[in-house]
C-alpha cells in the first residue's frame, strides 16, 4: 500500500491516532514530522496523507486540505500522478460544488488504479456529489480489510449512506450496524443516528428508540442534537405516542431554528404528527412549509400527502387543487393513486359524473380496491343496486380483510341487500358479520349491522344458510 512505504516511526502514530478518534492528534503528528528535513518525494508523500487527513472531515477540510495538496505538488510534480493525489482532487472539488460531470468523471478515473485509499477518497466524491449508484459500486468492489482500522469503520458508513440513498433499507442496515461496532467509543454516537434512521426506514420503531438512548447527547453537535430529538420524534410517533412526538419534535425544531435553516424532514414529520392527532390547521400549514422545502424528486409525493390532509379534513376544492398540481408530475410513481383520491374528492362534492370518470381511470391504472369503492358508491347513489353490488365484491376481494376498505366494502354489501328487500337474507347476514368481527361494539355501523342481522336471520327462521 501507498502509505507503507513513508517512514514508518512517523507515519503509524498518527495512524493509531486517527484509529482512536483522535483527529487533532494525527494532524499534530503529522505537521511536526512534516518540518523534519527530508528527501523531497517523502515529504510529498507526508504532505499528500496529511490532505487526506483533512478530508476526512468533509467540507470542514477543504481548506487545510487543498494547501496540503498544493504543498505536496510542489515538493515533488510526480505526486500529482499518483491515483490518492487525484482521488483526493476531486473530492475537494466536489465539496467546492465544482461541476458534477467533471468530479463524477475525476473521480472514476482515480478510482480505476484499485488504490484502495483513492477507491475510498473517490467515493466519498461521488457521494458529495449525490452518485450514490456510482459510489455504491465503488465500495462493493473494495475490501474494507484492505483499508487501515480508521477508514474501515468509515468505509461501512459511507456505504451505509449509499445504500440508503439508493433505498437498499436492509443493506443500509448491515452497513451501519458494522459502522457502530468498528467506530472508535467518541465517534460511536454519530453511527448510532445514522443506524436508528436506518431502523426507521424499516419500521423498526423500537430498535430505533434503543439505539437512541445509548447515544451519549453531551458528545453532539448543534446539528447532531437537532437529528438526534427528531430521530427520536420520528420513531415515537411510529410506535405510536404522537403525543410525546410532538413534544421532541418541537424541541428539534427550537434547536433547528437557532441553529441552522429549516429542514423538509422536520416539517413533514411535524406536519404527519399533528395531523395523527387531527389538528389539521396546524398540519396542513406545516404541510405547505414542506412542499416549499421538499427536493425535487419528493415534491410530488408531499402535495399528494398533503392533499389527504386535506381530504380527511374535509377541505375538498383544496385537496382537488394540490392533487391536481400531483397530476403534473409523469413520472410519479402513484399516479393511480392520485387519480382514485381525485375520484373521491369528486364524489363528496357530488360531481358524481367526474367522480365516475376518474375512478375508471384509477382502475386502468390498478388502483383497484379504492376505484371500486368509489364506482360502487356512485352507482349506489344513483340507485343501481346490482352495479354497486359489483363494484363493492369487487372491492372485499381485492382488499385485505379487516383493513378499512375491505370493511366498508362489507357495511355497503350488507346495506346493499337489505335495501334489496331482503330478497338474499343469507348475504346480509353474511356481510354483516363479517363486518362485525372488527368493530367495536358502540360503532354506529355496528349498531345498524345487528339490526340487519337479526331481521335477516328471523327470516330465515333463526338460522343462516350457508353461502357457496
Amino acid at each position: 500500500m501507498f502509505f507503507r512505504r513513508s517512514p514508518q516511526l512517523e507515519v503509524e502514530p498518527a495512524h493509531r491516532a486517527l484509529a482512536e478518534g483522535r483527529y487533532e492528534v494525527a494532524l499534530s503528528l503529522l505537521e511536526g514530522a512534516t518540518r523534519r528535513q527530508r528527501r523531497r518525494s517523502s515529504q510529498a508523500q507526508l504532505k499528500l496523507f496529511l490532505a487526506a487527513t483533512y478530508a476526512l472531515s468533509g467540507t470542514q477540510g477543504l481548506e487545510g486540505g487543498t494547501r496540503k495538496l498544493r504543498e505536496a505538488a510542489a515538493a515533488d510534480a510526480d505526486i500529482a500522478h499518483h491515483p490518492l493525489y487525484r482521488a483526493l482532487y476531486w473530492e475537494f472539488a466536489a465539496y467546492r460544488g465544482d461541476a458534477a460531470t467533471d468530479v463524477r468523471k475525476g473521480a472514476l478515473a482515480a478510482a480505476a488504479s484499485g488504490d484502495p485509499f483513492a477507491v475510498y477518497h473517490a467515493a466519498c466524491a461521488l457521494v458529495a456529489i449525490r452518485a450514490f449508484r456510482r459510489a455504491t459500486r465503488l465500495l462493493q468492489k473494495l475490501d474494507p480489510l484492505a483499508l487501515p482500522d480508521y477508514l474501515r469503520w468509515r468505509y461501512w458508513s459511507l456505504l451505509g449512506r449509499s445504500f440508503d440513498a439508493v433505498e437498499r433499507p436492509d443493506e443500509a442496515l448491515d452497513a451501519f450496524c458494522r459502522a457502530v461496532a468498528l467506530a472508535p467509543p467518541g465517534e460511536r454516537h454519530r453511527e448510532r443516528l445514522n443506524l436508528a434512521s436506518s431502523l426507521l426506514e424499516l419500521d423498526r420503531a423500537d430498535e430505533a428508540l434503543h439505539e437512541l438512548q445509548r447515544v451519549d447527547e453531551g458528545a453532539l453537535e448543534p446539528a447532531e442534537r437537532t437529528l438526534h430529538l427528531f430521530l427520536q420524534g420520528r420513531a415515537h410517533l411510529l410506535a405510536g405516542n404522537p403525543n410525546r412526538a410532538l413534544e421532541l419534535l418541537k424541541r428539534a425544531s427550537a434547536l433547528e431554528a437557532a441553529s441552522a435553516p429549516p429542514s423538509y424532514t422536520l416539517k413533514l414529520t411535524l406536519a404527519q404528527c399533528y395531523g395523527t392527532l387531527k389538528d389539521y390547521a396546524q398540519a396542513a400549514s406545516l404541510y405547505f412549509e414542506a412542499i416549499e422545502l421538499a427536493p425535487k424528486r419528493q415534491r410530488t409525493w408531499t402535495l399528494h400527502e398533503c392533499a389527504l390532509l386535506l381530504l380527511e379534513a374535509d377541505r375538498l376544492s383544496n385537496a382537488r387543487e394540490l392533487l391536481w398540481e400531483a397530476l403534473k408530475s409523469d413520472g410519479y410513481a402513484y399516479r393511480a393513486e392520485l387519480y382514485a383520491d381525485l375520484a373521491e374528492v369528486e364524489y363528496k362534492l357530488a360531481n358524481l359524473t367526474e367522480a365516475s370518470e376518474y375512478a375508471r381511470r384509477a382502475l386502468d391504472l390498478g388502483a383497484v380496491v379504492s376505484a371500486c369503492l368509489t364506482l360502487g358508491s356512485v352507482a349506489y347513489e344513483y340507485y343501481h343496486l346490482d352495479e354497486a353490488a359489483t363494484w363493492f365484491e369487487k372491492a372485499a376481494a381485492a382488499s385485505h380483510e379487516g383493513e378499512t376498505d375491505w370493511l366498508h366494502a362489507q357495511e355497503m354489501l350488507a346495506d346493499i341487500f337489505v335495501q334489496q328487500g331482503y330478497s338474499v337474507p343469507e348475504r346480509v347476514v353474511f356481510h354483516a358479520e363479517q363486518a362485525l368481527k372488527y368493530l367495536h361494539p358502540s360503532d354506529e355501523w355496528a349498531l345498524i349491522l345487528r339490526e340487519y342481522a337479526a331481521h335477516a336471520r328471523s327470516l330465515l327462521g333463526g338460522h343462516a344458510r350457508p353461502l357457496n
